[in-house]
């Protein structure tokens, strides 16, 4: 498909950075006369004495899902220190519907 060649010569038509090299921006492109957003994530970091970056690129309805994995990743960060070992692997229930999207909600 097209839209990422063209999407990468677009210009984001937001964009948030942080400290640490941390950046989002989001995109509009169009497929068959839509329009829709994608948001890329990326990380900016030296190495070598060279500026290397990383990044990915998810769509709108992954952003409270991809919220809810790094908060959950930052609590167990913060709760069992470097060699405590436990093997915690936090999964949802298909059946619960914890995080709701704002694309969900305009669907109801």
């Amino acid at each position: 498909m097209s839209d990422s060649n063209t999407q990468n010569n677009k210009k984001p038509v937001f964009r948030k950075r942080l400290p640490g090299g941390i950046s989002a921006a989001v995109f509009e492109n169009s497929h068959d006369g839509r329009t829709y957003r994608s948001i890329n994530v990326q990380r900016s970091y030296r190495k070598n004495g060279k500026w290397h970056t990383m990044g990915m690129y998810l769509d709108h309805e992954n952003i409270p899902f991809m919220i809810e994995v790094l908060q959950g990743t930052l609590r167990y960060l913060n709760e069992f220190p470097v060699g405590s070992h436990n093997d915690q692997v936090e999964q949802l229930d298909p059946a619960e519907d914890s995080v709701s999207t704002d694309v969900e909600s305009a669907a109801a």
